[in-house]
């Protein structure tokens, strides 16, 4: 009788240590299940975003996806970066130099590096200059010269007639390569006299209708404004101290111009920090800020470029900034470093490798694994330069199953560091690409755990079978 029972007690020990090892063994197998095959994967294109960056005055970096693959789960990514200066020694141009003459342009002296001359003498010597590089530059330049203060006639009253279209006077019939022509409308406006007012709004329109006039539509249009005093008349205001009815519809003039596509420029002369004390504001605000209302500041213009100057500095800007501007031949962009960073979950799962050489400067071969960054560095890019480079991202043949049914950005950001003419500047951006990876739906496979509940299931009718078939020989031989 202990024989049997001892039997049975053994065969019940070695199924129930079988059917907790095959427990365990499938938590462990369970536990380890965090990677699955490329090859039972789906890859979607969630957004097809751009990364744009714009840097500098003329800089243009551009991060867009190539080819989203999703049979081989590939992602081609193309980089561009751009100087976007127009370097009109090889493009065609149309410009009109817009110039105050006004009173205050006349009548006041300046010393000039030791030489005294009125304003207007010094910005037409100044304009002489600029017009003999540009046209040294590119003979086909073509330039006209209008000029505007406000008139000169005069009511019934005696009082002056402004805020009209006579307020500006266009010298040149049409725009010219002539250099003789071009002088002596400079002479023109030399000897011109115009009433004691400045009203900008006419005198850009008067300039806008001279480039309408050329016949090649192709050419960059630009607009050069000379001027010593911030408006104070308008197309029907008679006289303003400075006010909205007046800085409304010059600013909106120059909006309206930059919006039809043309280059603005202006320089403005000795803006004083001074209070307008006719300005029926209060506080009372200065030259420099009424100015700064319509025209914008150096670093932030309402259109185009601005420069805000003394007497001393006309020449220099007329003849030598405001001509690079134009030509932009030394307008270069140095040093530029661009740095792409990866999302940890991109590292983990993908594949890095260059697509194509960069065709300026250099990329690290490899993903730097301190911070996930590939990094482009293009010693200098000068006007009108562009350059490329591309890289594919690949899901490797295991990956983490964590990442399966989110969005994945590949990139976490791109920053830019550069010098613009010799001057610090930075810009980041992390907009990028979006993809979302699905897995292949299979057939239901059993787990261990269910064999190890048939096995215990099992086992416990084997040992009640054999319980009750014991106990009924037991029995029997017993009685």
């Amino acid at each position: 009788m202990k024989k049997v029972f001892s039997i049975l007690f053994t065969i019940v020990l070695v199924l129930l240590l079988t059917c907790s090892m095959s427990f365990a063994t499938g938590n462990t197998a369970n536990n380890d299940a965090k990677l699955t095959n490329k090859a039972d994967a789906t890859m979607t294109l969630v957004e097809d975003t751009v990364n744009h960056i714009s840097f500098g005055q003329y800089g243009e970096f551009e991060k867009k996806l190539i080819e989203c693959n999703t049979e081989e789960k590939t992602i081609d990514i193309g980089l561009t970066v751009r100087n976007n200066a127009k370097a009109l020694e090889n493009k065609d141009a149309n410009i009109v130099l817009l110039i105050d003459a006004s009173r205050s342009m006349s009548t006041n002296q300046v010393d000039i590096n030791g030489e005294m001359m009125t304003r207007k003498e010094a910005v037409l010597r100044s304009a002489q200059t600029l017009i003999d590089k540009l046209l040294k530059a590119n003979p086909n330049i073509q330039i006209g010269i209008v000029e505007f203060a406000t008139s000169t006639e005069t009511n019934d009253d005696g009082y002056t007639i402004e805020g009209t279209d006579l307020d500006a006077k266009i010298i040149t019939d049409s725009l010219t390569s002539d250099p003789t022509a071009i002088t002596n409308a400079l002479n023109t406006v030399s000897t011109d006299v115009m009433g004691p007012r400045t009203n900008v709004e006419v005198g850009l329109d008067a300039a806008y209708s001279l480039l309408e006039k050329s016949t090649n539509a192709d050419a960059e249009k630009y607009i050069i404004t000379l001027t010593d005093a911030i408006p104070n008349t308008a197309r029907g205001v008679t006289m303003d101290t400075y006010s909205d009815a007046t800085i409304v519809p010059t600013k909106n003039k120059i909006l309206e111009l930059n919006e039809k596509g043309v280059n603005l420029i202006s320089m403005l002369i000795s803006m004083s920090n001074e209070e307008i004390e006719a300005s029926k504001e209060e506080p009372k605000p200065t030259y420099r800020q009424v100015a700064e209302r319509i025209f914008g500041t150096s670093v932030d213009p309402t259109a185009g470029s601005v420069y805000y100057v003394s007497d001393n500095d006309v020449e220099d800007t007329v003849a030598n900034q405001i001509y690079d501007n134009l030509i932009q031949e030394s307008y270069t962009l140095e040093n530029i470093v661009i740095k792409d960073y990866f999302p940890q979950n991109i590292i983990d799962n993908f594949e890095y490798a260059e697509l194509t050489d960069a065709s300026m400067g250099s990329v690290t071969a490899e993903v730097n694994p301190d911070d996930n960054s590939i990094t482009w560095t293009i010693p200098s890019l000068k006007a009108g330069e562009e350059a490329t480079f591309s890289y594919r991202l690949s899901l490797k043949d295991q990956f983490n199953t964590e990442i399966v049914g989110i969005n994945l950005p590949t990139n976490e950001n791109v920053e830019i560091t550069y010098d613009e003419n010799g001057t610090p500047g930075s810009a980041e951006n992390d907009d990028s690409p979006v993809v979302a990876l699905d897995v292949l739906p299979k057939d239901p496979i059993p787990q261990t755990g269910i064999y190890t509940g048939l096995a215990i299931i099992g086992a416990v009718a084997i040992i009640g079978a054999i319980g009750i078939g014991s106990y009924s020989y037991i029995k029997r031989n017993k009685f």
